[in-house]
């Protein structure tokens, strides 16, 4: 019976990375779903951290396809694009607010949409490290803030 459990728990951790990574490439697939749903799959607290230590690496390896994608496409763009990315980068140069932190904001709490800026910070050849870790602390404190909301949600209609 425990390597029943510990099947299934394998098979949600599988499950939970692959939708995680998803929803970062296809901007219409929810992550925000998959997170409130994570208390229900988990049986202890150690496994609830695992998923969303799961889903927060998921998103994060999906948003660096977006980030590269965002990299190479300025490379070749041209004409107007290209003057309206040199434009934003001026913007991103020029404000006291540095692009690590409008990555660490959009991935927190989702404005501006974090799949764009993922591709902006991409095409503004921010620092791949300094995108993964502003991201993925922003997604870390997201998911969990989601997570103890189901939960208490959970408790109050139980």
């Amino acid at each position: 019976m425990e390597s029943l459990a510990a099947l299934s728990f394998g098979l949600a951790l599988l499950l939970c990375l692959a939708w995680a990574f998803v929803s970062a490439v296809v901007p219409w697939v929810n992550a925000e779903v998959l997170v409130l749903s994570l208390p229900a799959m988990a049986e202890s607290r150690a496994q609830l951290v695992l998923l969303i230590l799961v889903a927060t690496v998921g998103q994060m390896a999906g948003k660096c396809i977006v980030y590269w994608v965002g990299r190479r496409g300025a490379a070749a763009a041209s004409g107007r694009i290209l003057r309206a990315m040199q434009h934003w980068r001026a913007r991103a140069a020029a404000s006291p607010c540095s692009p690590v932190a409008f990555v660490a904001a959009s991935s927190l709490v989702g404005i501006p949409p974090f799949y764009v800026m993922s591709a902006l910070a991409g095409a503004l050849k921010m620092r791949l490290d300094s995108f993964l870790i502003a991201g993925t602390l922003g997604r870390l404190i997201r998911f969990t803030a989601l997570v103890l909301l189901s939960k208490t949600v959970f408790h109050l209609l139980g």
